[in-house]
C-alpha cells in the first residue's frame, strides 16, 4: 500500500519545479523584452532604433527557430528536467552579464542569448508535465502557462517599480533579480527533475512506441495545450474517463466529420482555407502590434513623455488582464463561436491602435495597449483548428499558427525600427493601425464568413 502510494505520488513531486521554471522563464523574458530597449537608448546610448528593434527581432527569430529543437534534444535524451536546468542557467549568466555590456552589439549577443536559452523552458516543461500527467495533460499544460503569466505580471509590475524608483540603476537591478530567479529555478529543477528516473525512461518509451505504432494516441490529441492555448477543462470533463478527456480537452464541442485519413494525408498544409486565413490575419495584425511593441518603451518615455515606470505597468496590467480573462474566453469560444472570437481578438487590434492614435497621451496609451487581446485570438484560432482539421493534422496546423506569430514578431520588430528612423516614432502607431486593419478584414471575410464542415 505505502509503496503504491509513492509511485502514485511520483509524477507529482517535480511539478512545482516545473512551474517555477515557468515563472522564471516569464519573469526574464518580460525584462529582456520590455526593458532591453530602454537601456539600450539611455545605458548604452545607441542612436538608431533600427538596431535596438533588430535586436528585439533577433531574440524573437532564436526563441522561433530554438524551441523545437530543445524539444527533440528533450525527446532524445529522455532528460527534459537536465534541458530545462540548463537552459535556466545558461539564461542567468547571460543577464547578469548584460547590464555591465559596453556595446549595443554586445548586448544584443546577451539579450540572443537569453532568449535562446529560454526557448525550450516551455516546450520542454510542456512536454514533461502532459507525458506523467496523461489523464489531464490540457489541465497539466494550463498550469504551466498561468505561471508563465504569473512570471510576466512579476517581472513586469517589478522592474516597472525598480525603474520607477531608481531609475537606470533600477533596470540593471530587475536584470540581476531575473537572473537570480532564473539560477534558483535552475537549481530545484536540476535537484528534483535532473536524474533519469525509471518514470522519464518509461515516458521516452511512450514517445517512441506512439511515433511508430498507429494505433497509439496521436501528440496532436495534446497540441492544443502544448502550443499554449488558454483553454481551460471544466470539472466535468476531469471526472471523465481518459479518453474521454483526451478527446474533451481538444474538442469540447461535437466537430463536423473530417475527412478519412486517406483523403488528407499528403494534403500540404497551406491547403487547408482555414489554415491560410488564419496565418495570414495572425501575420498581418501581429507583425504591426511587434512593430510598435519594439518601440514602445521609446514611444511612451521619449514622445509621450511617461516614465520608464509606466512602460512595466503597462505589460504588467496586460499579463494580469489575460490570466484572469483566459477561462470565460475559452467558455465564449465554445458557446458563441471559435471563429467569431478569432475575428473579435483580431478587430480589437484596430480598436486599440485606434485609441492609441487618437488619444496621445502616456495614460492612454498604458490603457489601451494593456488590453488582454492574445487570448481571444489564441482560442479562436486553436478552436477553429480543431473544428475543421483531422485529428492528424491539427498539431501541424497549430504549429502553423504559432509560427506566424513568432515571424510576426521578427518582421515586425524590424518595421517598427525601420519607421520610425525614418519618419519618427509618431508614425509607428498609424502603421501598426493600418497592418491591423487588413488583418481584420482578412479575419472577416476569410475566417468568420466560412462555415465549419
Amino acid at each position: 500500500m505505502a509503496a503504491g502510494r509513492h509511485a502514485s505520488m511520483a509524477p507529482r513531486l517535480p511539478v512545482p519545479a516545473f512551474l517555477l521554471a515557468a515563472v522564471a522563464e516569464g519573469t526574464a523574458g518580460v525584462v529582456v523584452y520590455a526593458y532591453g530597449p530602454v537601456y539600450m537608448r539611455q545605458g548604452l546610448g545607441e542612436p538608431r532604433l533600427a538596431v535596438v528593434t533588430l535586436v528585439i527581432a533577433l531574440a524573437s527569430l532564436a526563441t522561433f527557430l530554438l524551441a523545437g529543437r530543445w524539444g527533440r534534444w528533450g525527446d532524445r535524451t529522455g532528460r527534459p528536467g537536465r534541458l530545462v536546468a540548463m537552459g535556466l542557467g545558461g539564461a542567468a549568466l547571460a543577464l547578469a552579464t548584460a547590464s555591465a555590456a559596453p556595446s549595443s552589439a554586445v548586448f544584443g549577443a546577451l539579450v540572443v542569448a537569453v532568449t535562446a536559452c529560454l526557448a525550450g523552458v516551455i516546450p520542454l516543461s510542456v512536454a514533461w508535465l502532459t507525458l506523467h500527467q496523461p489523464d489531464r495533460p490540457a489541465e497539466a499544460a494550463a498550469r504551466l502557462y498561468r505561471a508563465r503569466s504569473l512570471g510576466w505580471a512579476a517581472g513586469s509590475f517589478g522592474s516597472g517599480w525598480l525603474a520607477d524608483a531608481l531609475g537606470l540603476e533600477g533596470v540593471r537591478l530587475s536584470f540581476y533579480l531575473s537572473a537570480a530567479v532564473a539560477l534558483v529555478a535552475a537549481v530545484v529543477v536540476a535537484r528534483v527533475a535532473g536524474p533519469a528516473s525509471a518514470m522519464t525512461r518509461r515516458a521516452s518509451v511512450t514517445i517512441g512506441r506512439a511515433a511508430t505504432d498507429p494505433t497509439a494516441a496521436p501528440q496532436s490529441e495534446i497540441a492544443p495545450a502544448a502550443t499554449g492555448s488558454p483553454r481551460q477543462t471544466t470539472r466535468e470533463t476531469a471526472a471523465a474517463p481518459a479518453t474521454t478527456r483526451r478527446t474533451a480537452a481538444a474538442t469540447p464541442v461535437p466537430l463536423p466529420a473530417p475527412a478519412g485519413p486517406g483523403a488528407t494525408a499528403g494534403l500540404p498544409i497551406w491547403r487547408f482555407p482555414e489554415v491560410v486565413a488564419i496565418a495570414a490575419a495572425v501575420l498581418l495584425t501581429a507583425s504591426g502590434n511587434e512593430a510598435f511593441f519594439a518601440v514602445f518603451s521609446a514611444y511612451l518615455t521619449e514622445f509621450l513623455g511617461g516614465s520608464n515606470g509606466q512602460v512595466g505597468w503597462a505589460l504588467g496590467l496586460a499579463s494580469t488582464l489575460g490570466i484572469l480573462i483566459m477561462a470565460p474566453v475559452g467558455r465564449l469560444a465554445d458557446r458563441w463561436g471559435p471563429r467569431r472570437v478569432f475575428t473579435l481578438g483580431i478587430a480589437g487590434y484596430v480598436g486599440m491602435y485606434a485609441l492609441i492614435c487618437a488619444f496621445r497621451t502616456p495614460a492612454a496609451t498604458v490603457a489601451a495597449f494593456a488590453l488582454p487581446l492574445y487570448p481571444l485570438t489564441a482560442t479562436g484560432a486553436t478552436g477553429v483548428i480543431s473544428r475543421t482539421l483531422p485529428a492528424a493534422r491539427r498539431g501541424e496546423a497549430i504549429g502553423v499558427y504559432e509560427g506566424s506569430a513568432a515571424l510576426a514578431a521578427s518582421l515586425g520588430s524590424v518595421a517598427g525600427g525601420l519607421v520610425a528612423d525614418a519618419a519618427g516614432l509618431a508614425h509607428v502607431p498609424l502603421v501598426s493601425l493600418g497592418l491591423a486593419v487588413a488583418g481584420a478584414l482578412v479575419a472577416w471575410r476569410w475566417v468568420a464568413g466560412r462555415r465549419d464542415g
